[in-house]
């Protein structure tokens, strides 16, 4: 019986500046930490994978490329037994655990198509595209720097500063023709939301623009002002406000369709989900999620219900904006356009370019992933690293 065993594991934790201040109702930042995987199999290919950056993440990978050591990277099950035992009643390290698995696993899928010489996407299911749309982050407000909320606030109180950020979508039209957009709320004013979307869609009129608060205005709020919006025909409301019965209520009220990529996040989410009527797309990402297996049984699950998956990313490097563009097309349930940010980071670590053009970008060609990594702009951007070994 064929083995593929893992006899080692580098771990490269990293911070990128963005190339614009990312401004939403969360938080206000300029820059990305992402940990970079790579994995090493005895017959010697090494796969990529990534995950989040933060240190609690990084240590825990740590800890869990140690227990992967040995193991065979064809069986995932004892994979997640190694790292999050057997069901989430087993995980006691919550969604960083699941961040963690997500970024070992995707080197591990990595690592396996290219010993098979497959695509991943093929590993997955299957290649059906080569071409996938793409969706561009638009901030709640155009800043020069990272600010504290109070001057985010005194911001938003000048609604003329509405057209700043018009302009900034019509430069992301200009620049790479996207036809997707996510407006991130900073869930403060409803009035410079309400101002913002209009004008968004009166300059962009047959744009796809998704409009996201992440859950931070309350129920009656959020859902006075989505009837307002209803008449905007935007493609969907992503978490205007919380918990799956806020979603489920707001959901009743409106035409336009309701997303979320907060309140489904694990399996046992998507039957009340689905019993409730709460949404009608799960914006599942790839690493709240916990991995392929779980991201690929998520989208099966919800289409089967007549729910619609998309894939939820924030700002990743090539890493991991490719593996989402290879479940993009190798899932058919997938329909909606990709989140992503790779557009805004300063730099990258892959070699590959992965230009967006005319909103889309191509999948790559090759085994795995399709891109390697680049050593010398992976150094340019390292905080610290670690490597495991038997």
């Amino acid at each position: 019986m064929t083995t593929l065993s893992v006899v080692g594991i580098r771990l490269t934790r990293v911070s990128i500046p963005l190339t614009m201040v990312h401004a939403g109702s969360m938080y206000v930042i300029q820059k990305t930490e992402r940990t970079v995987v790579e994995l090493l199999l005895e017959n010697g290919v090494s796969g990529l994978g990534e995950t989040w950056g933060t240190p609690e993440v990084y240590a825990l990978a740590q800890r869990f490329a140690r227990d992967w050591l040995g193991k065979d990277v064809l069986d995932r099950c004892a994979l997640r037994q190694a790292t999050l035992g057997r069901s989430s009643y087993d995980n006691r390290y919550g969604r960083n655990g699941l961040a963690t698995l997500a970024g070992l696993d995707l080197a591990a899928w990595d690592a396996t198509a290219r010993s098979l010489k497959m695509s991943l996407a093929e590993l997955i299911g299957a290649r059906r595209r080569e071409s996938i749309d793409v969706v561009s982050t638009l901030p709640a407000a155009i800043l020069e720097k990272a600010v504290t909320r109070r001057e985010l606030t005194a911001h938003l109180d000048h609604l003329s500063n509405t057209r700043l950020v018009v302009d900034f979508a019509l430069a992301q039209v200009r620049k790479s023709g996207f036809r997707s957009f996510k407006l991130k709320s900073a869930a403060y004013s409803t009035e410079w939301d309400w101002k913002l979307l209009n004008e968004l869609r009166e300059a962009l009129p047959k744009a796809r623009i998704r409009f996201d608060p992440n859950a931070n205005y309350g129920a009656a709020t959020a859902t006075e002002l989505c009837r307002r919006l209803d008449t905007l025909n935007l493609e969907f409301f992503e978490d205007p406000t919380g918990e799956l019965e806020g979603l489920a209520r707001l959901k009743a009220a409106v035409k336009t369709p309701v997303a979320t990529n907060m309140w489904v996040v694990k399996d046992e989410h998507l039957v009340p989900a689905i019993r409730r009527q709460a949404v009608d797309v799960v914006l599942g990402d790839l690493f709240m999620w916990g991995g392929i297996d779980a991201w690929r049984r998520m989208a099966r699950v919800a289409h089967a219900y007549g729910l619609k998956p998309a894939l939820h990313s924030v700002y990743e490097t090539g890493i991991a904006t490719v593996a989402n563009l290879h479940l993009a097309s190798a899932l058919y349930e997938v329909e909606h356009a990709n989140d992503c940010g790779l557009h805004f980071l300063s730099a990258d670590v892959v070699a590959e370019s992965l230009p967006v053009v005319d909103g889309a970008m191509q999948l790559p060609a090759g085994p795995g992933l399709g891109v390697t990594l680049d050593r010398q702009k992976l150094e340019r951007v390292t905080l610290e690293s670690a490597e495991i070994r038997a």
